[in-house]
């Protein structure tokens, strides 16, 4: 059985969340819930929790079935429990509460046992027992504490802290414990929003793999593009216009999304036609007896045309960071970087020379010490060791990861911007507001009731204040919705200076990074390309301090070689990524000249094959020479059509032999 939601709408006021969502979630399948920041996808979690009522339409689910739900924020969820546990509990208490079942079940078999060892052997407790051990060996009774220290281990606990109070757990880590104890119970269905906020990349890659073979149905709210390429089977998207169900992934949603709406595009073009050629036929015999009856069937065929439902565009940010003076050819370089905190030591000798240009990506797990580096490089923490070098005309913009700490409860929109904002820039802040969706009645918002998102748009548009040449940008896409990562992403992309870089999201990291630099046990390791080559060398193990003049007298690269043509190769993988783009539009353009050709063609073919009799010889013959010419046209832009998809073979074919065969180095 699945569970079903049918027909459902919501609206708050005069405001429609959604309306008409029709899906279904079965068993062993993946489906995504998208949509833009504010289109109601948490309603309607909670909606199918049976938290919140719909407008219309129901949810069914099957008999007995038992739904598990993930909020975004346990701490805001209803849960009065929380607290509580959050004191009292250790984290082995706190996720075996799963297990309660089992453990009275246990409990119960031991005092059978001890029953049974004073002499109490009945047939009636005989049957008791052995019922309770063929369900506690069915329900997992012999196996559960290996599942839990799986997981606990695959959310990246250390296993040494499986019994701290849950209290001296960060409130992220106290997140995992909870999520840890969700799945353990393994309901029926889960219900998941954005599970990925408190994960690094090592424990949402684990997740991926839980999941994917998860028995149950799954319902999930992500913005992370790989991981809804990785595990969604559906897309169910709450859209301007209602909704939309796809059958695959994140990517091919993408797709259909455009084919929908060149789809509707000429459906609208084709009833347009036809409404002016039926208005034409009225117009023209309206007052004509003899056509009365046509007249009148013709109004009403104009009345049952129904309007074609268009795709309506996603509201989008639209921006690019304002231009800076170039800075040195060396900007930052760093030397023996060290912090600790008490005994605990975050970094050590920490070692990195940034060049002009770099999109330098920091990972790591997550407390390794990536956002520590970052507060180190924009001069936010003081107590480290080592030396930190700014290079020439260096001048940094910084986004935190906890950027709304800097929002002060009273402040709007507009005076958070008007703080910093230098003398120049007042007259802009509102266009700049409106270029990060903050328009109209918004910009007067106190800053305190905004959303995850919308703080994180904030915190972006207050970096378009000063103009900079090297971002430092700290899990910049947290709570950022897809689209609105895509234009953070197309922005970066365009950035003509220099970014450091810590993510999560590895669509992002892939796209951006050319330069990885990994943290583990407080020492750093650099590697060349992007977060997929990175992983590439890992997998390989190639030691990455393989000394310079030994590898010169062996007759190999050096250190200094390979990352020198690590470097070109991921310059022109990016140069051949731009001309596949540039060529599949030319394809398309030039489809498009054939089918206009074969089109004129075939109307010239059937004027030639019955001319109208008015035509004289001469109009014949100067036909037949348009038919000729098109003729021409049409080998031409076949010819033409033949050799950018031969083009296009070889562009793809180069960047596959460089992907396969990319460089790296570390240092």
């Amino acid at each position: 059985m699945s569970l079903q939601i049918n027909n459902l709408s919501k609206a708050f006021s005069i405001r429609t969340l959604f309306s008409g969502v029709t899906f279904a979630v079965n068993p062993g399948e993946c489906v995504a819930l998208v949509g833009s920041n504010g289109s109601g996808k948490t309603t309607l979690m909670r909606i199918i929790l049976g938290h919140e009522h719909p407008d219309s339409g129901q949810v069914t689910r099957p008999k007995d079935s038992r739904i598990g739900y993930l909020p975004q924020e346990i701490f805001l969820a209803d849960n009065q429990n929380w607290a509580r546990e959050k004191e009292t509990m250790t984290l082995w208490e706190l996720v075996t509460q799963a297990f309660d079942r089992l453990k009275d079940i246990r409990a119960r078999i031991e005092a059978l046992e001890a029953e049974m060892a004073d002499g109490r052997t009945g047939a009636t407790i005989q049957d008791e027992y052995e019922r309770l051990i063929a369900d506690y060996e069915k329900s997992g009774g012999y196996i559960w504490q290996a599942k839990t220290i799986r997981l606990l281990k695959g959310f990246g606990f250390p296993e040494h802290r499986f019994h701290d109070p849950l209290k001296t757990f960060s409130g992220g880590w106290q997140m995992r414990g909870y999520f840890v104890r969700l799945l353990l119970t393994e309901p029926d269905y889960l219900l998941l929003d954005e599970p990925t906020n408190y994960l690094d990349i090592a424990s949402i890659s684990f997740l991926e793999d839980y999941l994917a073979s998860y028995p149950g149905g799954i319902l999930v709210v992500s913005h992370d593009r790989y991981f809804l390429d990785e595990l969604a089977s559906s897309v169910v998207a709450i859209v301007p216009e209602g909704s939309r169900v796809f059958r695959g992934n994140y990517s091919g949603f993408l797709e259909a999304r455009e084919n929908w709406a060149e789809e509707a595009v000429a459906a609208q073009e084709r009833q347009d036609r036809e409404r002016k050629r039926v208005e034409k036929f009225i117009e023209r015999f309206r007052y004509k007896a003899s056509k009365a009856s046509q007249v009148q069937s013709r109004i009403k065929q104009l009345e049952k045309l129904e309007e074609v439902s268009q795709i309506r565009a996603m509201p989008k940010l639209r921006f690019h960071f304002p231009d800076c003076e170039s800075s040195g050819e060396i900007v930052l370089r760093g030397e023996g970087i060290a912090r600790s905190y008490g005994s605990h030591q975050v970094l050590s000798d920490v070692s990195f020379v940034l060049n002009r240009g770099d999109r330098l990506a920091i990972i790591g797990e997550n407390g390794a010490g990536k956002t520590t580096l970052m507060r180190i490089i924009a001069g936010e923490d003081n107590m480290w060791q080592g030396r930190l070098e700014t290079g020439y005309r260096a001048h940094f913009g910084y986004f935190a990861q906890d950027e709304e700490i800097s929002f002060e409860g009273e402040e709007t929109v507009k005076d958070r911007m008007m703080r910093e904002a230098p003398m120049d820039m007042v007259p802009e802040v509102r266009n700049l507001l409106g270029a990060f969706l903050f328009s109209g009645d918004d910009v007067e918002k106190k800053v305190r009731v905004l959303s995850g998102g919308e703080k994180s748009r904030l915190g972006l548009a207050r970096m378009m204040l000063r103009p900079c040449n090297l971002l430092l940008l700290d899990e910049p896409t947290n709570h950022l919705d897809i689209n609105s990562r895509e234009a953070l992403l197309n922005a970066l992309e365009d950035f003509a200076g220099t970014i450091i870089i810590v993510s999560h999201d590895r669509f992002f990291l892939d796209s951006l990074a050319t330069r990885v630099l990994a943290i583990e046990n407080g020492r750093a390791s650099i590697y060349e390309g992007n977060y997929s080559q990175y992983l590439w060398a890992r997998q390989r193990r190639e030691p990455g301090d393989v000394d310079a003049a030994a590898a010169a007298n062996a007759g190999g690269p050096t250190i200094s070689d390979r990352k020198q043509q690590a470097r070109e190769e991921v310059k022109q993988q990016k140069q051949l990524n731009n001309r596949l783009q540039k060529l599949k539009r030319e394809i398309d353009e030039q489809e498009k000249q054939i089918a206009c050709y074969e089109l004129q063609i075939a109307e010239v073919e059937g004027q030639l094959a019955s001319p109208p009799l008015e035509w004289s010889a001469a109009r014949v013959a100067e036909v037949a020479q348009t038919h000729a010419t098109l003729s021409s046209q049409l080998e031409a832009a076949i010819s033409a059509w033949e050799n950018l998809h031969l083009e296009n073979e070889q562009a793809a074919a180069e960047l596959a032999r460089l992907k396969e065969g990319v460089s790296y180095g570390a240092e």
